[in-house]
């Protein structure tokens, strides 16, 4: 959102105080308790004391099961999400008598909004730097250590829905994660025929929940990362380790051009190996999200679906709803 969300509200009059709630839910944040509403005329769609939550932006939709896990740690009253995901599925969601909730997808927020525009009642000149932005309230409320600066995180090649259609499955409960993984630079030469040389560069996937380092090829990033939960995997590869493979990950067969030697000057070309000089090579590593889902299925229990591959893997996940 190009505009801070508080910024908006408090524009329309509808003032809002920080609430101390810290969600357990992935990417789904408090940004406070409505105090007051001074323009009455310009209607609010929930009353002075409700909570108002923000979804941000992210490429996993808030389906059935993420709404009932939000709704189990949510206190008692009134509830308005805004959300900039896709919603899902969540007709059938059981209300728990405590909650009256009000949700709001990104095409019930723009509806509004152009409204107020439309009526006067909003600017298109209010800036994002006279309050904090939605994205610094809830970084602030949940993070105690600073993120690297340089994480990306990568976009899904598997398309869930159609991945379990094709194996059987219709509607499984499913969490979406992000697994913490490493990219790296290698820069250095590679050695053909004859000793020729030249300067290359390489970007290689390490990911240690599949114990493969690849290169990049042709994965693309997010250009923000989405507020899901994260996996540490138990151990990371040393520098040396990742060494130790570059061999077999950036070797390249080439054709190279011969000449026969011989009077009538006959040229070829036969494929030769390409390899890269390791020890000279120099590397830097940054972090990385891996983009996966925990999916629980039948007879086997909660397995991850590896957002890249597809492959199942072992969840290492243990505490859930």
């Amino acid at each position: 959102m190009a505009i801070s969300l508080s910024s908006v509200l408090d524009e329309l009059g509808i003032g809002i105080k920080p609430s101390g709630i810290v969600c357990r839910t992935p990417g789904i944040n408090c940004l406070g308790v409505i105090e007051s509403i001074s323009d009455l005329d310009f209607k609010s769609p929930v009353p002075v004391g409700s909570f108002v939550w923000h979804a941000e932006p992210g490429w996993a939709p808030i389906d059935r099961m993420e709404l009932e896990r939000w709704l189990v740690d949510s206190p008692k009253g009134v509830h308005w999400i805004i959300s900039e995901r896709n919603l899902l599925d969540i007709e059938g969601v059981a209300i728990l008598e405590h909650i009256d909730l009000t949700i709001w997808g990104i095409d019930d927020l723009a509806k509004w909004l152009g409204h107020a525009l439309l009526s006067g009642r909003i600017s298109l000149s209010i800036e994002s730097n006279k309050s904090e932005s939605i994205n610094s309230i809830s970084q602030r409320i949940k993070n105690n250590s600073p993120k690297p600066l340089n994480v990306v995180a990568y976009k899904p090649k598997v398309n869930l829905t159609e991945w379990l259609s094709q194996r059987g499955y219709e509607r499984l409960p499913v969490r979406p994660i992000l697994l913490e993984g490493r990219q790296w630079v290698v820069e250095g030469k590679l050695i053909g025929p004859d000793d020729v040389s030249e300067r290359h560069s390489w970007k290689l996937i390490d990911d240690p929940f599949t114990g493969e380092l690849s290169r990049y090829g042709d994965v693309e990033s997010l250009p923000s990362i989405p507020h899901l939960e994260r996996v540490t995997p138990l151990t990371l590869k040393t520098t040396e380790m990742v060494r130790s493979e570059l061999p077999s990950i950036c070797e390249e067969r080439r054709h190279w051009r011969m000449d026969s030697g011989n009077e009538s000057g006959t040229q070829g070309s036969i494929l030769h190996w390409w390899r890269i000089s390791e020890k000279d090579a120099s590397m830097s590593h940054s972090p990385v999200l891996i983009p996966a889902w925990d999916v629980n299925f039948p007879g086997s229990g909660w397995m991850l679906v590896h957002g890249l591959t597809g492959e199942v893997l072992n969840s290492p996940l243990s505490n859930r709803s």
